[in-house]
């Protein structure tokens, strides 16, 4: 059980700094407004992590799509739409 924490945690570790990178892309804070490079480089994260928890705790201790997936999906996407819209549309 503690590998499937372990794993979930990096996941939603890295998926706050996905989310981080799109929104600023979304924005355009790095001179690049382009929605579908932010989707990319969230998808590019999440399939780095995966390979990288695969290697770290091996293919038969993580289930990755139950433990990686999900909460790197649902946090990206949540967070990303927040900051965006925190960025995009900051309060007066």
């Amino acid at each position: 059980m503690e590998t499937h924490m372990e794993v979930t945690g990096i996941h939603v570790i890295t998926a706050l700094i996905a989310a981080a990178l799109s929104s600023a892309f979304s924005v355009g804070l790095f001179g690049v407004k382009n929605e579908i490079l932010a989707a990319a480089i969230g998808l590019i994260i999440l399939y780095a992590t995966g390979q990288i928890s695969t290697k770290l705790f091996g293919k038969e201790d993580v289930s990755w799509f139950k433990d990686g997936v999900i909460p790197f999906l649902a946090i990206w996407y949540i967070v990303w739409i927040i900051t965006y819209n925190y960025i995009a549309f900051p309060a007066h």
